[in-house]
């Protein structure tokens, strides 16, 4: 995990340093900000994961002209780098398969950015262009705008850019994009490489899907191994991170931590202690109380950039833990789980989908909106307290082969959710942890559900007559509770609304494809959908997979 930045078109004054050093928790190993061409400036705040403390792993990487910063870790670097005609600086980077490949591609971007198995967003420049590329899901972050002069800010969260910008945008995932520096100031235009194949073409006998789903799974969770610093697991208890876990625990040589958080009363972390055991791996415990969830939303909420009621809900317990395991371990990357609900359809109301072919739908409208709510979790939760998370699900081939399986292989009558996922790794977790139905992390908690914990707090908080006039006071997107009434006013006292509350997207859980209105009404989709009433118990991404 690292936070990158760059200012084209000026040189960057005091308060746009300032800015920049506002993600230096994103890498509090070294902080570069160098001009690499005139009136290109680019920034780097570096994580040390691979040859910690090496300074040919620094960034900017400069060689063949070219000078790149990136967020990210590119896993197929090795190949990408064979036979590179210079020498670079700094080229021990993984990320310096980015200019090589660049370079073995006749600078066609789109075949580069396609070449990188990985996760990244990278800002590039030589003398004419400003190249930028986000790895095809979303799951590094990377934001933009122009200030009042016209030159172009970038930078790896909302908060480095938006106080220097007229209006912030999200970089889209599996998009890249080429600036002439003699046109900085027209509108970025980028240009998708990568998008989540829509047709189900795979058709597979079912041994023959669970072979391939183990193997590749494996495979993506062995190349997310690179590094050489401590590995951990946040450990929910739950299938996907069991899983994971299990599959990293046979290739690391050190024993890696799973960490574990709930209310005292949590039956999660019974099942977790479960899985650590049966793994013979260290296990830590953080015991939370609700007084801690309330007292540090504020908090959230900056790290977050958001009000969605779901992020911010389930972020609370996982700010919290990686808060905890930055002080009181040496643990700085992290496995996780997520993705795998949205691929396999296994939340309760996409399980309820009227046919396979509407669940295969919800989950392409899923993944494509993934960046802006577990994956825009997993990354800030973690990058604010210097840790770098991965996630094995996401890996291209793993989502190019899942999202290509029957429909009806993730809707089978009677089955329990992610049944191929589940036999195809038996003997792998204990039984009750692999059979176990899906909870939701914020909900495992405790006995107590932590949304009623919030919603009465805020019912005594926030006064009746303030909320009465709620629409007044935000007309767009009005809060429906008083629980979203105090994550609203936290944002905008926070943030400017005006410069970049269009990029929160909010409750995509409340309308299932199936109740979206047809592609004619797409564009209205505001004002024409139809909530579903869905109950809150395990029937939405609450969290930690």
């Amino acid at each position: 995990m690292c936070g990158i930045w760059a200012i084209i078109g000026e040189q960057p004054t005091a308060q746009q340093q300032d800015a920049f050093m506002k993600i230096v928790g994103r890498g509090p190993d070294l902080t570069v900000l160098e001009e690499v061409q005139p009136n290109v400036n680019l920034g780097f705040h570096r994580l040390a994961i691979v040859m910690p403390g090496d300074t040919p792993s620094a960034q900017p990487i400069v060689g063949g002209g070219l000078s790149v910063v990136c967020n990210g870790e590119i896993y197929n670097h090795k190949s990408l780098k064979i036979d590179c005609p210079y020498t670079l600086k700094n080229g021990g980077s993984d990320c310096a398969a980015i200019i090589t490949s660049f370079i073995k591609h006749d600078q066609d971007l789109k075949e580069t950015c396609a070449s990188l198995d990985g996760v990244f967003a990278f800002i590039m420049a030589d003398s004419k262009n400003v190249y930028i590329g986000r790895d095809p899901i979303g799951v590094r972050p990377l934001f933009y705008g122009y200030n009042s002069r016209n030159s172009l800010i970038i930078g790896s969260e909302v908060k480095c850019v938006e106080e220097l910008c007229e209006r912030v945008e999200y970089f889209p995932p599996g998009c890249c994009a080429t600036i002439n520096l003699q046109n900085w100031s027209k509108p970025i235009q980028p240009q998708q490489y990568y998008s989540v194949p829509s047709t189900a073409d795979r058709f597979l006998s079912m041994e023959s899907t669970q072979t391939l789903v183990r193997d590749i799974l494996v495979k993506s969770v062995e190349k997310r191994l690179m590094g050489n610093r401590n590995f951990g697991f946040m450990l929910s208890g739950g299938l996907d991170s069991s899983l994971i876990a299990s599959i990293a625990t046979k290739f690391l040589k050190q024993k890696p931590i799973a960490f574990s958080v709930g209310f005292e009363d949590s039956p999660d972390l019974e099942n977790a202690r479960k899985v650590a055991d049966y793994l013979k791996i260290p296990h830590e415990v953080l015991v939370i109380t609700p007084k801690q969830c309330i007292d540090i939303i504020p908090e959230v909420v900056y790290a977050l950039e958001t009000f969605d009621p779901l992020i911010i809900r389930c972020g609370i317990a996982h700010y919290l833990l990686c808060q905890h395991i930055s002080k009181s371990s040496d643990v700085k990357v992290l496995l996780s789980g997520e993705g795998a609900d949205e691929l396999f359809g296994s939340y309760a109301y996409m399980q309820k989908a009227p046919n396979a072919l509407h669940l295969h739908k919800e989950i392409l409208r899923r993944m494509h909106y993934l960046h802006q709510y577990d994956v825009l979790r997993c990354d800030r939760s973690t990058s604010c307290h210097g840790l770098e998370i991965r996630v094995p699900f996401l890996d291209k081939r793993f989502i190019d082969l899942v999202s290509r399986l029957p429909p009806t292989y993730k809707l089978i009558p009677m089955k329990l959710e992610k049944h191929i996922l589940r036999s195809a790794f038996e003997g792998w977790l204990p039984e009750e942890v692999l059979w176990r139905s899906k909870e939701g992390f914020a909900e495992a908690l405790g006995k107590t559900d932590l949304g009623d914990i919030l919603i009465d707090y805020c019912n005594n908080m926030i006064d009746k007559d303030l909320y009465a006039k709620r629409a007044e006071r935000f007309p767009d997107r009005t809060p429906e509770t008083t629980e979203e009434y105090w994550y609203r006013q936290i944002f905008e006292d926070t943030f400017s609304f005006d410069k970049m509350g269009h990029l929160v997207h909010t409750k995509v859980y409340r309308t299932a494809a199936w109740h979206l209105p047809t592609t004619e009404e797409k564009e209205n989709e505001e004002e024409t959908q139809e909530y579903l009433n869905l109950p809150r118990t395990s029937s939405i991404s609450t969290g930690v997979a």
